[in-house]
């Protein structure tokens, strides 16, 4: 019983103190629509649903459905994310390999070339040499 007592007595408090919070906050000259307000949330919930959201079932279903949208999206989000990135990577190891490529021909075309005469034997002494 003495719970009881206690519990309705809290129940007292709590109401009394929500009174005076109402009380201690004022009202905004544009109808309670603060920034922060109840009221300015659930406007700002019925512009992204584009239909009046009346009861509690229906802020809930509006949520519902946007909150099953988020996956979905993410999914399609993260897979163009992940094309891009590996195609940037193809693309910087082709480059690489193209840069590579006209490295080592460059080296090749600047390679030191020693040109050398020999001085061939007339060919009447190559026949002599023969019999």
């Amino acid at each position: 019983m003495a719970a009881d007592g206690e519990g309705e007595s809290l129940a007292q408090w709590l109401k009394e103190a929500g009174r005076r919070a109402q009380r201690a906050v004022p009202a905004a000259e544009d109808g309670g629509d603060t920034y922060n307000s109840p009221a300015s949330l659930h406007h700002y919930l019925e512009e992204l649903a584009g239909k009046p959201l009346r009861s509690h079932t229906e802020v809930l279903a509006f949520l519902n459905a946007v909150a099953g949208q988020q996956p979905a999206n993410l999914q399609v989000v993260e897979r163009r994310r992940m094309v891009r990135e590996l195609s940037l990577l193809a693309l910087l190891a082709l480059s690489y390999l193209h840069f590579y490529y006209w490295e080592v021909q460059l080296e090749i075309a600047a390679l030191n070339s020693v040109r050398t005469f020999l001085v061939a034997p007339p060919p009447q002494a190559a026949q002599h040499k023969r019999t």
